[in-house]
């Protein structure tokens, strides 16, 4: 395999190639392939046959000139990355500006300064080497992304689960990037009125996050198998309870030399259908549910999971509600709460959140969902997505 890089010298008068060709020879042409053509024409059929690394490109040639050789190339999907650099005579600066619009890198003057040349030939080639290796390392990377959305994609519950539970439901899951770091997970537990319902926001978004929810998603097989193992009552605050202990133990968050801090917030509901109870359990996070037509809210505890200064007995507090009828019930991320907008770029808020629960309750959660997607991106504007967010509205009868 040639590993030499390609240089094209396009000139009309042969005595310029010539001269080009023996300033290369006082250096070291190990590296180099140089190619010459006498025309505009003949480049053009060159660049297709061949792959070119940087051009030498004479402006004034009959025929077709520096210009639409530059203009042709850089037209093409193809061609339109190789770096040109214009061969002169002209100073002027009308010239100069023309080259550079078209798209050259560079311009060299005649008669040649060999150093001048040299040196610019050398940068531009290193510089064009970089970015096909930074090219390579970001195409690796974008299908190593791909590959974990198409796994966190995976772990996230399939509507007809959801279905199975609820009479209406609706997700609103939008990572800011590829993956993220928010995830929603749904178990069906021991028979089937019973079940489980979680929204986590991990550490950061992105890659980062996404591997938190990994994390996530092989510790709460273990609960879930634990839950199904036992008889006794399902504690949603016991779960956040040993999501903190297994996670710190797991990132190692008591070794001063572990230098990520990492956890999550999140909410999680326990619903039995047949005993008509809903049991929530919250960190840093709220559950906002409709009972006799009002808007009410748990707020959760104010402690995340799994940090270093998340402590390893806080005792998470379970509440429960006996339902008789119909429940209506709502989780959310801070990414919904926290995304600025406006007029003057204020956080949309809680308050924001429950006036709009409030407006739409009595809707179709097909409907509420379409709502609420656009009511966020009115108020975004122009404002950049802030974070992941993920909104869950469910509701249930008995």
């Amino acid at each position: 395999m040639d590993d030499k890089q390609n240089i094209l010298i396009v000139d009309d008068e042969k005595s310029n190639i010539d001269i080009v060709l023996n300033l290369f020879s006082l250096v070291d042409t190990s590296n180099y392939n140089l190619i010459a053509a006498l025309s505009g024409e003949k480049a053009l059929k060159v660049v297709e046959k061949r792959e070119i690394d940087l051009i030498l490109l004479d402006i004034m040639m009959p025929g077709i000139d520096g210009y639409e050789v530059c203009r042709r190339l850089k037209a093409n999907q193809e061609t339109k990355d190789i770096p040109i650099l214009f061969i002169t005579s002209s100073t002027d600066e009308e010239s100069i500006v023309k080259a550079y619009e078209l798209g050259a890198v560079d311009y060299v003057t005649k008669p040649f300064k060999a150093v001048e040349l040299m040196a610019r030939v050398k940068i531009n080639l290193e510089l064009q080497s970089s970015i096909k290796q930074l090219e390579v390392l970001y195409n690796n990377l974008q299908d190593s992304i791909a590959y974990a959305a198409q796994i966190q994609n995976a772990i996230i519950p399939q509507p007809q689960l959801l279905d199975k539970y609820f009479d209406e439901h609706f997700v609103m899951w939008e990572p800011k990037d590829t993956v993220g770091g928010d995830i929603y997970l749904f178990e069906e537990l021991r028979h089937d009125d019973e079940c489980l319902l979680m929204v986590i926001d991990c550490t950061g978004h992105g890659v980062p996050g996404a591997f938190v929810t990994m994390l996530v998603k092989a510790i709460e097989r273990e609960i879930i198998g634990k839950i199904n193992k036992s008889s006794g009552e399902v504690s949603p605050a016991q779960i956040l309870q040993h999501f903190n202990k297994v996670m710190k133990k797991l990132l190692k968050q008591e070794d001063i030399n572990t230098h990520a801090d990492s956890g999550f917030d999140g909410g999680i509901i326990y619903i039995d259908k047949k005993e008509k109870i809903l049991r929530f359990a919250g960190a840093q996070t709220p559950f906002i549910y409709i009972e006799d037509s009002e808007v009410k809210i748990i707020q959760g505890d104010r402690h995340s999971i799994g940090y270093r200064k998340s402590k390893d007995d806080y005792p998470f507090t379970d509440h429960t509600i006996k339902f008789t009828s119909q429940v209506h019930g709502y989780l959310t991320t801070d990414g919904y709460l926290d995304q600025t907008g406006g007029e003057r770029g204020f956080m949309f808020g809680k308050k924001h959140l429950l006036r709009l629960i409030d407006e739409h309750k009595e809707k179709d959660f097909t409907l509420q969902k379409q709502l609420f997607i656009e009511n966020l991106k009115s108020y975004q504007g122009e404002y950049s997505r802030k974070d992941d967010i993920t909104l869950m509205g469910f509701k249930l009868n008995c």
